[in-house]
């Protein structure tokens, strides 16, 4: 499975899907993932899975610092981690499929009224 929240933090412009070739399906789905990403977190989250993957993604910590700063141990920080990673690229992956499918009717209808 990709890993599609490392892909989204890793990525300065685009979102890299290999799916997605094509530059305006890759900003699509980037857009996507933004608007459906905070709705992930806040609600399909507990509040220490969110802290851990902030400060993992948004504060570019280690596990090792992230333990420090919340007083857990780095194995539980890592188990954190792992479990929120596990939900948000399972819903994210719900929301890929749906988007592609959405974006090859497009295509298809738009290919069909341009012949």
């Amino acid at each position: 499975m990709i890993d599609l929240i490392d892909n989204y933090y890793s990525s300065n412009d685009t979102y890299n899907n290999s799916n997605n070739t094509d530059i305006d399906s890759q900003k699509i789905s980037k857009n996507a993932i933004s608007s459906v990403l905070p709705l992930i977190l806040k609600n399909d989250l507990t509040e220490r899975q969110r802290s851990c993957l902030k400060l993992k993604y948004v504060n570019n910590l280690n596990q090792a610092e992230i333990a420090a700063k919340l007083n857990l141990s780095q194995p539980t920080v890592c188990r954190h981690i792992a479990i929120a990673k596990s939900i948000v690229n399972n819903r994210l992956s719900y929301c890929l499929v749906v988007l592609n499918r959405a974006n090859n009717m497009w295509l298809d209808w738009e290919n069909s009224n341009i012949m």
